[in-house]
Parts: C-alpha cells; structure tokens; sequence
C-alpha cells in the first residue's frame, strides 16, 4: 500500500524556501560585488627596506633616492613602470609595464626591487601559485 505524500504547503515552507533562495542568490552575487583591481598595492623596497607601499588605483610618481642613485616609480592606469633610473644597464625601465600580483620590476644595479600584492592575502610572498608541474 501506499500512502500519498501530497500534503499543501505552509507559510512556514514559502518561508523555508524563500530564505535558502536568497541566501544562494548572495553567495552567487559575493564574487561580482569586489572591486575591480582585486585590492592590489605597488610596494617598493630598496636594499630590503621596504620604501612605501602604494593602492595600484592611485595615479602616483615614486622617487626612491638612495646612496646617490634615482629611481623613478610610475603608477598609472592600474599599471606601473619604471619610468626611470639612473643604472647603466636600463633593463628595469625596459621591462615595460606590470599590472598582476606577484609581478616584479627590479633594479639590480641600484637594489630597487618594484612588486604588486595583493593586500587581501597580506603581503602577496609564496601565496599565489606560480605554476602547475606534472
């Protein structure tokens, strides 16, 4: 025999319904409410002093002048470059722009050392994965 289970709803059960409704509409949305760069910072090191850090989305020039050298630090349009140095070599302003967390600019010549991290993860060291080996 068996017993039918068609018993009508309750405002209880709307209630019940409604409530799980909503709560996986916020979880769904969570992810789209966060700003667009990710809470990303410029921190610049000299000698391994860290030297400022900076919000990514703030259009700023950093001059870092250390034992007689110059370092010019560009942030601009959620990017930022080594706009210029006093170094013989040049590869830290030809590097061009960087815009990811855990990319770096870096001055060997003059031990400047340009990195964006994520401030959501405190400081953007050994948390993101580099890459995937097999």
């Amino acid at each position: 025999m068996r017993a039918s289970m068609n018993l009508p709803l309750k405002k209880a059960d709307f209630f019940l319904l409604f409530f799980f409704l909503a709560a996986a509409a916020l979880i769904a949305a969570a992810p789209l409410t966060g700003s667009d760069d990710g809470g990303l910072k410029v921190k610049i090191t000299c000698r391994g002093e860290v030297m400022g850090i900076y919000p990514l989305d703030k259009d700023i020039d950093v001059e870092v002048s250390r034992e007689g050298h110059l370092n010019i630090v560009s942030i601009q349009n959620n990017t930022v470059h080594m706009d210029f140095s006093d170094c013989k070599n040049q590869i830290c302003v030809y590097t061009g722009e960087i815009s990811t967390a855990g990319e770096t600019i870096v001055c060997l010549p003059n031990f400047v050392i340009v990195e964006i991290i994520s401030s959501e993860k405190g400081g953007g060291e050994d948390e993101a994965i580099d890459a995937i080996v097999k």
